[in-house]
């Protein structure tokens, strides 16, 4: 199973780690299963019916998915492969039926095919 890298954008409630904090992110129906690269044995589930809030937004040459959750917020990015994959498809669908992601602009800029004319913007 194809699996969605999530890089932390900053300390949170959810997550534990700092800025650039890497998990591998197994995309369910209804729950994102998050386990941290360096530490295996931290393995954090996340519902997306805690999600409240979510926008895209690019930055530093990354595209962010910035999200309000029930508990406190999540910041994070992913390399271009991963934010094209069938995983990153998978998981912006489910969270956009919890909350509609603002944005989506964004992330068609950051995924198609002239994405480096706006990575610096």
């Amino acid at each position: 199973m194809e699996k969605f890298i999530l890089i932390l954008g900053q300390e949170n409630n959810y997550l534990p780690g700092n800025l650039w904090a890497e998990y591998e992110v197994e995309v369910l129906e209804d729950k994102m299963i998050c386990t941290n690269k360096k530490d295996t044995s931290l393995v954090i589930t996340i519902n997306y019916t805690e999600f409240k809030e979510a926008e895209f937004g690019i930055g530093n040459g990354n595209l962010w998915l910035q999200c309000k959750l029930e508990n406190g917020n999540l910041s994070f990015c992913s390399p271009r492969k991963s934010w094209k994959s069938d995983a990153a498809n998978k998981l912006i669908k489910s969270i956009n039926n919890a909350c509609t992601i603002k944005d989506m602009k964004a992330y068609n800029q950051y995924t198609g095919p002239f994405f480096f004319i706006h990575m610096f913007k």
